[in-house]
């Protein structure tokens, strides 16, 4: 199946404004972690966190977020649709499905194999796609019985990951976290591990890094320094080595090799 880009837990400044009159040519899925303002159906409404939307080709597209953005995005094919028909997975409708944290362990998946040349890249990209409809319908449509966070701390924990994954600039520590669910360091650590599939420290890193990546690709092109203290990062080599950890790549390489 034809994917012409994806992104996991894309971070977006605060003000954003996306605008596509006549739609796209493919279809187009997006995850937002926080409320936007977003046209459906001819109506403004405003979200829930947590809203996803599929678009259809050609379907107008426009949305608005006043504060940071997270969101997980992609843009598949047009024979995508029939995948969403097979599902009874509906276009062009605000979607708010009962859990969404497998939707970034999805994108993570597939955004690694997209950005790839290894053998068989393709049959993983159609095999992932394919996880992501069945769970996405599983989320819509069944009854929560199997996470193993508690119902009630559901809401509450990812309400704290959109708080920590929209503020990458910030040096978050685990306390700092964990006061944010009313939680001990342990207790929201072992919480936050079962429900993201991810230590909070690991992921408060990688939100840093995706901020990264979308400042090293802007037009101002600004100097490593200058992301590294956008970061909150006081040496810039420690942003450096952190950076090529999580993507294999060393910044300059990275805005070299993706401009």
């Amino acid at each position: 199946m034809f994917l012409d880009s994806v992104r996991h837990d894309w971070p977006e400044k605060a003000g954003f404004t996306l605008s596509r009159p006549q739609g796209l040519s493919c279809c187009t899925f997006i995850h937002f972690f926080v409320p936007v303002r977003i046209l459906v159906g001819g109506d403004y409404v405003e979200t829930r966190p947590g809203a996803c939307i599929f678009y259809a080709v050609n379907e107008p597209q426009w949305y608005h977020s006043p504060q940071t953005l997270i969101n997980n995005w992609m843009h598949p094919g047009a024979e995508f649709a029939g995948l969403l028909e097979r599902f009874h997975i509906p276009e062009n409708t605000l979607l708010y499905p009962r859990d969404t944290s497998f939707i970034s362990e999805v994108f993570q998946k597939l955004e690694r194999e997209y950005y790839s040349n290894d053998p068989y890249r393709q049959e993983l990209i159609d095999g992932y796609l394919l996880e992501f409809v069945v769970r996405f319908h599983r989320a819509l449509y069944l009854d929560n019985q199997a996470l193993p966070v508690p119902r009630q701390m559901q809401d509450t924990m990812r309400r704290v990951r959109e708080t920590i994954l929209s503020r990458p600039e910030k040096r978050w520590s685990v306390a700092e976290m964990a006061q944010l669910a009313s939680l001990s360091p342990s207790r929201f650590h072992a919480l936050y591990k079962a429900q993201f599939a991810t230590s909070p420290l690991q992921d408060a890193i990688a939100a840093k890094i995706r901020y990264a990546q979308s400042l090293l690709l802007a037009d101002e092109q600004p100097a490593l320094p200058e992301v590294a203290e956008k970061l909150g990062y006081h040496d810039q080599y420690h942003f450096i080595r952190q950076f090529k950890a999580v993507t294999g790549k060393t910044p300059g390489a990275y805005r070299k090799e993706m401009r």
